[in-house]
């Protein structure tokens, strides 16, 4: 029975130059796509258990063609965001375990706001449901990177 392991080719390391084992090209558009199916997915449960607890239907941010939009974009972001620090950072996973949770602290500024101003027909449940909804995207897209475009591995130092 054949082992499944993930495709590599050899490739030029980035910064020295040898010659590594390195993530395919499809490794990265794979990455963005599993991050993108699966967030969309958990962000459909979010949207479905707050409007079941009253957010309204009216808010458009927990709209299926608004967040999969974002979600796709957000994800898109982060794995270019993933693969610059691959690519040109000395310690790549250290900085990844800072720079991973900051942003998403971050991304959850829109949402306060809405939150604050009501805007999108926004309760608090909403603005809540938009940070569940960072969380799990968020998770999804580093599971994905994690093991179709690690940094721990070959490809990186």
């Amino acid at each position: 029975m054949p082992m499944l392991t993930s495709p590599t080719v050899t490739v030029a390391h980035p910064r020295s130059g040898s010659l590594r084992n390195g993530p395919t090209a499809m490794a990265f558009p794979l990455a963005v796509v599993v991050a993108v199916v699966v967030g969309a997915l958990g962000t459909t449960v979010i949207a479905a258990i707050a409007h079941a607890a009253g957010v309204s239907h009216s808010f458009s941010p927990l709209h299926p063609g608004t967040y999969i939009a974002f979600i796709v974009l957000g994800v898109l972001g982060g794995a270019v965001g993933w693969q610059l620090v691959r690519a040109r950072a000395h310690q790549p996973a250290t900085l990844l375990r800072t720079l991973v949770p900051v942003v998403v602290i971050l991304s959850f500024i829109p949402d306060i706001a809405i939150g604050i101003t009501g805007t999108f027909h926004a309760t608090w449940g909403g603005a809540m449901a938009l940070m569940a909804a960072h969380v799990v995207v968020a998770t999804t897209a580093i599971t994905s990177f994690a093991m179709l475009l690690p940094v721990d591995g070959p490809s990186a130092d």
